[in-house]
């Protein structure tokens, strides 16, 4: 019995990790900023100009999924007191106007950019782990 809970824990963390694999792509007004596979707090960090975040545009991220079809994905943008200020759910493409974010992240100095996942089948109970896929330093 404790063998089989074992293996059936083992089993789902499995592919739940397999599940966050990916390449994603960062672009603000159209300009590619971050493009890579490989989740990493220093290296994801980009800072934005003054004159880029008061342009009328947009924020797209493009996550490709390795294994499609079989999670519901989602974007959450947080501010640096990990408060959770715009979410995009159930998509691997997202674009948000610089408006909206300037409006919701109006006094930050940061947008963390994080994907997470959730099965398509509801009664499939995981632990979610976000992934990080970008900072956006605001001027």
């Amino acid at each position: 019995m404790k063998r089989t809970i074992l293996l059936t824990g083992l089993l789902f963390s499995t592919l739940f990790l397999a599940a966050q694999s990916g390449s994603w792509i960062i672009r603000l007004n159209n300009k590619t900023i971050l493009s890579t596979r490989q989740e990493n707090a220093v290296k994801n960090i980009k800072k934005i100009s003054s004159a880029e975040w008061k342009r009328s545009g947009k924020l797209e991220i493009i996550f490709a999924e390795d294994e499609k079809n079989t999670w519901m994905r989602y974007f959450l943008l947080v501010d640096e007191s990990d408060n959770e200020l715009v979410r995009k759910d159930s998509t691997t493409h997202a674009k948000i106007s610089l408006a909206v974010l300037r409006k919701a992240f109006a006094g930050k100095k940061l947008i963390k950019i994080y994907t997470t996942i959730s099965p398509l089948d509801p009664n499939i109970a995981i632990r979610m782990r976000r992934v990080h896929l970008c900072t956006l330093q605001l001027p």
